[in-house]
């Protein structure tokens, strides 16, 4: 079976174990490794991964285009990584910022609104919304938190009915933390969900659950390199009781579908 491991994330080098730590305390779970594109390379494609979507986040205004000149210089020299790149709802020159991305082949945007202090429903992002919309260029949110609602399900719904056309990827399962909220609000939308982060806390049961609610059509694979094992991930997920067609599909079919790759 193949896989694209759709939530993956890395750092360079001078910085890797400050935010491999960051990312750890955010999560309250250690990371198996620090965040190196040669960790996620190595032992991704020793578990069976073929494809690593990774997700900068840009914590400041500030970073926002050295975070995406990382991404890209990676993504030029491993054909493995699908760079998507960062936006940050403070910087005056976002719709300038997205043309870049575009044109050096970043694939999608990353938004993580608990780390970058500021709502998913903001409205300094509503231009990038709209913009995106009209390119078709995908958006991944980090969903859920149990200490800050800024990227929890209700506001993903606001965003979801005030751009209909937005290509929305909502990680963990619509909603980390508060994965019932999502299951109740988020069944109907018409949207795509990432599952990392997820299975250690729902359990193989509540997760093939959610499979069937959302409708594997919808769903991603994704480890959240990394914060998990991404062998154990895999293993896990092969254990689901769900048809393997549909593992099929998780695993890697949607993915590349939605990319076009």
């Amino acid at each position: 079976m193949q896989f694209i491991d759709f939530h993956t994330h890395i750092y360079p080098e001078k910085i890797v174990l400050h935010a491999t730590e960051y990312l750890s305390d955010t999560f309250g779970k250690d990371a198996e490794w620090p965040g190196s594109t040669e960790n996620l390379l190595i032992f991704g494609m020793a578990a069976g991964i073929s494809k690593f979507v990774v997700l900068p986040v840009a914590m400041k205004e500030s970073q926002v285009r050295k975070i995406n000149e990382f991404v890209i210089g990676e993504a030029s020299q491993y054909e493995q990584i699908i760079p998507f790149g960062a936006l940050h709802a403070a910087q005056n020159n976002i719709i300038e910022e997205i043309d870049f991305m575009k044109q050096a082949g970043i694939k999608g945007i990353k938004i993580h609104p608990n780390q970058q202090g500021f709502a998913l429903d903001d409205s300094r992002l509503f231009d990038a919304y709209s913009y995106l919309s009209e390119l078709g260029m995908p958006i991944l949110f980090h969903c859920g938190d149990l200490h800050s609602d800024l990227s929890n399900p209700p506001r993903l719904k606001k965003v979801i009915a005030q751009f209909p056309r937005l290509k929305i990827v909502a990680a963990h399962f619509g909603g980390w933390q508060v994965f019932d909220q999502a299951y109740d609000l988020l069944r109907k939308e018409n949207i795509h969900f990432d599952m990392s982060s997820s299975m250690y806390i729902m359990g193989l049961k509540k997760t093939a659950k959610f499979i069937r609610h959302y409708g594997a059509e919808k769903i991603f694979f994704g480890t959240d390199f990394p914060l998990c094992d991404q062998s154990a991930e895999i293993e896990r997920f092969l254990m689901l009781d769900i048809p393997d067609t549909d593992k099929e599909c998780i695993a890697y079919q949607n993915a590349a579908e939605f990319l076009e790759i």
